[in-house]
């Protein structure tokens, strides 16, 4: 399918053709291609663009003329922000999400957009998974993306190049994408290619059995979705999957396998009364045989 036809099928499937937008533009290839499906679909008054300037490379500012003319050429308006240095050079990626995340809500409230989309695609899916994979990450994780927010998330970068350059549009290649020191390059350039030779239309699957994992977490949500206090004895005679999801759904933040585990061989060795248990950010106890959380 076309990517303005992916576009126009996700604005009516997400009932946003009336709202207003805010599209997260890089000047890569697939942010670029996303600005100019949005310009072809939605009115220019309906779209904002937010770059954000990670000041990482001497190309950085380059992206940043590029994606203002754009703008400029099409008569959408062009927000741009800069990223403030990490001081931990182990976090900076963490760091550079959370400042990307609350600027762009910052933007979205400023213009009045009520959704802010991205240009990830299908192959960004499949490094995802394939990534979230190797570090362990259980059904939730194998459904990462949040599909509200990704018009492009079905489609192989392939065909985002293939519109790119039907439409003779200009983009920058971040050069950092080859750079073998990252993880994700690996998948990207090494992993990927192995991977094709066994199955050609990996994005179609990928995509599918994302779709699956999604339909199978929602379920488990539902299994586990209870009122406080939970009768112990009842929680021990749950599958350990969905004992897992409760004690994840209950913790509020991330939390290991091992604190998992450490939780469920405290609750299923009968604790006594008023004993209790740390779990992500939230304490567990047990009162007269029910876990409080």
């Amino acid at each position: 399918m076309h990517p303005e036809e992916h576009f126009q099928n996700f604005l009516t499937q997400e009932q946003l053709a009336d709202q207003k937008l805010l599209l997260m533009i890089s000047g890569g290839v697939d942010s670029c291609v996303l600005l100019e499906v949005a310009s072809k679909v939605l009115p220019v008054e309906k779209i904002t663009v937010l770059h954000i300037n990670h000041k990482t490379r001497a190309d950085c500012d380059k992206d940043e003329t590029l994606v203002q003319n754009i703008c400029s050429t099409k008569n959408i308006t062009c927000v741009v922000k800069k990223l403030s240095t990490p001081n931990s050079a182990k976090n900076k990626e963490a760091s550079w999400r959370q400042q990307r995340q609350k600027l762009s809500a910052q933007v979205a409230k400023e213009v009045g957009a009520t959704r802010i989309l991205t240009a990830h695609h299908a192959t960004d899916l499949v490094e995802t998974m394939i990534f979230r994979l190797t570090k362990g990450c259980g059904v939730k994780g194998l459904s990462p993306f949040d599909t509200s927010t990704k018009p492009f998330w079905k489609i192989p970068k392939t065909d985002l190049i293939a519109y790119a350059q039907e439409k003779n549009l200009k983009w920058h290649e971040d050069e950092s994408n080859d750079d073998p020191t990252y993880q994700r390059n690996l998948i990207r350039h090494e992993v990927l290619p192995a991977l094709r030779r066994i199955t050609p239309n990996l994005e179609k699957v990928f995509v599918r059995e994302s779709l699956n994992f999604a339909e199978i977490q929602e379920y488990i949500d539902l299994q586990t979705q209870t009122s406080t206090p939970l009768e112990l004895t009842k929680f021990v005679t749950w599958p350990i999957i969905l004992q897992k999801n409760f004690l994840r759904q209950v913790a509020k933040t991330t939390v290991s396998s091992n604190d998992i585990d450490d939780c469920l061989k405290w609750l299923k060795n009968n604790p006594s009364g008023n004993s209790q248990k740390s779990l992500g950010k939230t304490s567990l106890k047990i009162l007269s045989g029910k876990i409080v959380f």
